[in-house]
């Protein structure tokens, strides 16, 4: 009984953690901001295949070559195929980069990833581990795209009202985050300690690393949007791989790595975002 109740308050706080964010995304968000990042074609194409193509495959190389228990293979492979790191802009700001460019493509990845999560669930998954491509499908539509398109059609309507929901929203957004990670820290700081010498974390840091050079090699000629793409490619989409991780899979396992690669992510990016910042004015 208790260990439902503890199941039924994560489901709701991840709910309502992934709704918030996506809503408060699409009120910030301006049209300008989404076709000046489609105009620059080139950028965007080495964008998506970097982030819906390279990373996932390289995440199924690597427990490919170092082998993991189904359960943290699972986890660590549905991290990897989340693009779309709704902490994009953040670092951006963090970094003084190109926030529109981090703004748009964290759009467009929102909208491209209803289809291609479910399609490398589907490929890329292995046999052993339960998955719902389907399922899962609808999930990234009915909880990522749906309030990212809510939000963009209220900001494109009504900007005055897009200015006066963000706030609160994005605060709810920030508070739910920021107990959900409270939450799942109590409730799995056990599972969280096994992971120590399952190869789960050393595939997490070579993941995160890499993304962070291919997204910086790839990221055009400036400066700007090398450092978006680097971040932005390292943090993943925590919110929705955590959503599908707590309602589509039983094995807790799954959520744990899930919360480890997303704290090595965010936390070596904006790391890495604040040394960027220290950087000399151009």
């Amino acid at each position: 009984m208790v260990e439902a109740t503890v199941g039924g308050i994560v489901d709701f706080t991840t709910t309502i953690f992934v709704l918030s964010t996506m809503l408060s995304m699409g009120l910030e968000l301006t049209i300008g901001q989404l076709m000046d990042s489609l105009r620059k074609r080139r950028l965007m194409a080495k964008s998506l295949v970097l982030n819906l193509v390279a990373v996932p495959l390289l995440a199924y190389l690597l427990v490919r070559i170092l082998p993991m228990e189904a359960g943290y293979t699972a986890g660590f492979l549905l991290i990897a195929m989340a693009p779309g790191a709704p902490f994009g802009p953040k670092l951006a700001e963090i970094s003084e980069s190109d926030i529109a460019f981090a703004s748009g493509l964290m759009t467009v990845l929102g909208f491209v990833s209803v289809v291609t999560i479910p399609l490398t669930v589907a490929l890329l998954m292995p046999g052993d581990v339960a998955a719902d491509p389907l399922g899962i499908a609808w999930l990234v539509f009915a909880v990522q795209l749906a309030p990212l398109v809510v939000g963009l059609v209220i900001d494109i309507r009504s900007p005055l009202l897009a200015s006066r929901l963000y706030p609160p929203i994005q605060r709810l957004s920030n508070f739910s985050f920021a107990f959900l990670i409270v939450l799942l820290l109590v409730v799995y700081i056990d599972e969280m300690v096994l992971l120590v010498g399952t190869g789960a974390l050393l595939v997490s840091v070579v993941l995160v690393g890499a993304a962070l050079l291919l997204g910086y090699s790839m990221g055009g000629p400036a400066q700007d949007t090398r450092e978006v793409l680097a971040t932005t490619t390292a943090a993943r989409n925590a919110a929705i791989a955590l959503f599908i991780a707590t309602t589509s899979f039983t094995d807790p396992n799954v959520l744990t790595v899930v919360l480890a690669f997303s704290f090595i992510g965010v936390v070596a990016s904006g790391l890495i975002a604040g040394v960027w910042r220290q950087r000399v004015p151009r």
